[in-house]
């Protein structure tokens, strides 16, 4: 392909569905747009040219068999700007046409565009079809408009959040409604078995009634018809809803119930599998859809099929991300929880402390904390049996964790029949009250343990006040309440000891 037709103006489609021979020229640029009856008429090998190639191309004077010179050439004055009705012929041909050139200024471009049209003598300056349709320069200018308007609804439309999609779609259903002169346009979609469909947007003329709210969860078995023609078809075209056939007799109540007397509709597609479908109706009056009509149609119904499933592929997206998210989340959590009695496991309990110590050091804040031991666990557990034993360590956990509630505070299980604390505490006396406090709320638990010297449950408490700083090692904090748990527990345990370093055996 050559370099010319790389980057192409989105317009060119619409230029090269004309039946009759076109060519077009921004007049700011050199390139020259040639439609597919303007290459079959002056055996044209590209669509992109420019004017060397405009110069190989004879054309004779009508009356006569005299070659027209350069100069002369209507169809190089026409592309150079001048406005141009000349009758030619073809060297080699003995049909005459009418070429006729005019200026027309697109409303999307800085610079004015030349278009020629080559029409059979007949054609007196004017485009027309096989279907006797006329393209005047307005129908031209507007359907380069819309195209230019889909263009930029379609880039609107590529990276659209999904709270913005149901506005962008009915920006297209506008457009669509009133390039098409309908009275209402819509999207359907599907359900995912296929058994039903939903009016989901809905654009109408001002004085037109809206029926969406009554076309929801529609059954096929209420449109078999419709159903039928637009999963094998694709499109759905009826100018008189009067002439459907006999078979299509649900179909022709319900357009009667809505007063469609015409109805163009286009299914929406991804890899072959029916979305849903865009329509256009007609109230006031009648219409026989066009081939453009049904291009615009096709065009809108593939833009929002696309977008649809972008917007809802991405919240798939999201939505399994969130769902990993939380999974992962979730076996974080696992991860840092103490299996038998749900509160912190160690690990944590080690990130934490290193936290913590960071933290206190940066804003020169004490921190203070325990090691709490169960007294003569192991002889609870071989009186009472594990599974017992196992309900005391799940007791005293969830003890120790409801009493301490500060913002801050933590117990996890360090290990064993072992807990570890950490409270952020003010000074000494006030970690000595909390020390205290715990103690207590499991010693009055009232929890039988007939091999201890209180006759119940209870804990030892080892505990240290540190102010750290950047040099503070969470090894030594342990040491430090590990020594004054040792103490707790010579001084005949049920009791907690505070570390003092004078206090440090020798």
């Amino acid at each position: 392909m050559p370099a010319e037709q790389q980057d192409t103006p989105h317009y060119w489609a619409i230029i090269d569905a004309l039946p009759v021979a076109v060519l077009l020229k921004d007049t700011a640029k050199p390139q020259i747009y040639a439609n597919q009856q303007a290459r079959l008429l002056l055996s044209l090998p590209e669509p992109v040219l420019n004017l060397s190639d405009i110069r190989l191309i004879e054309l004779i004077e009508p009356d006569s068999e005299e070659l027209l010179s350069l100069v002369q050439n209507p169809l190089l004055l026409a592309l150079s700007g001048s406005v141009v009705h000349q009758q030619v012929r073809l060297a080699g041909s003995k049909q005459r046409l009418q070429l006729s050139s005019q200026l027309v200024q697109l409303s999307f471009t800085l610079s004015n565009s030349v278009l020629v049209a080559l029409t059979p003598e007949q054609g007196k300056g004017v485009i027309r079809d096989s279907q006797r349709s006329v393209y005047d320069e307005n129908e031209l200018e507007e359907a380069l408009a819309f195209d230019k308007l889909m263009s930029l609804i379609s880039a609107e439309l590529i990276n659209v959040q999904p709270e913005q999609l149901d506005i962008h779609i009915e920006d297209a259903l506008s457009a669509l409604g009133e390039f098409c002169h309908a009275d209402r346009s819509y999207v359907f979609l599907f359900s995912d078995d296929m058994q039903t469909m939903s009016n989901t947007h809905e654009w109408v003329r001002d004085g037109i009634a809206s029926h969406k709210a009554n076309l929801q969860q529609v059954p096929e078995a209420a449109l078999p018809y419709f159903w039928r023609v637009m999963q094998s078809d694709f499109i759905f075209a009826v100018r008189d809803v009067t002439l459907l056939p006999d078979e299509a007799s649900a179909e022709q109540q319900e357009f009667e119930r809505e007063d469609i007397q015409s109805v163009l509709c286009s299914a929406m597609t991804n890899q072959d599998k029916l979305l849903g479908f865009v329509g256009c109706d007609m109230v006031a009056r009648k219409r026989a859809w066009t081939a453009s009509d049904i291009r615009r149609l096709k065009l809108v119904g593939n833009m929002i099929g696309n977008t649809i499933q972008n917007v809802n592929y991405r919240l798939s997206l999201k939505q399994m991300q969130q769902e990993l998210m939380q999974a992962n989340l979730e076996l974080q959590e696992l991860a840092s929880r103490d299996g038998l009695t749900g509160i912190a496991n160690r690990r944590q309990f080690d990130t934490l402390l290193q936290h913590e110590l960071q933290r206190c050091a940066r804003y020169q804040l004490p921190l203070g904390f325990m090691l709490a031991d169960i007294d003569h666990f192991k002889q609870y557990n071989d009186s009472y049996g594990h599974l017992a034993g196992d309900d005391a360590l799940k007791q005293v956990a969830r003890t120790l964790s409801q009493t301490l509630k500060r913002q801050g505070e933590l117990v996890a299980r360090f290990g064993g029949e072992e807990f570890a604390i950490l409270v952020p505490v003010s000074n000494a006396d006030e970690l000595t009250q909390l020390a205290e406090t715990l103690r207590t709320s499991i010693e009055q638990l009232q929890q039988e343990h007939l091999f201890s010297a209180a006759q119940r449950l209870t804990i030892s408490i080892g505990a240290t006040l540190v102010n750290p700083d950047k040099t503070t090692n969470p090894s030594e904090l342990i040491r430090q309440a590990d020594t004054a748990l040792y103490q707790a527990k010579a001084k005949g345990r049920n009791c907690f000891c505070i570390f003092q370093p004078d206090n440090l055996p020798g």
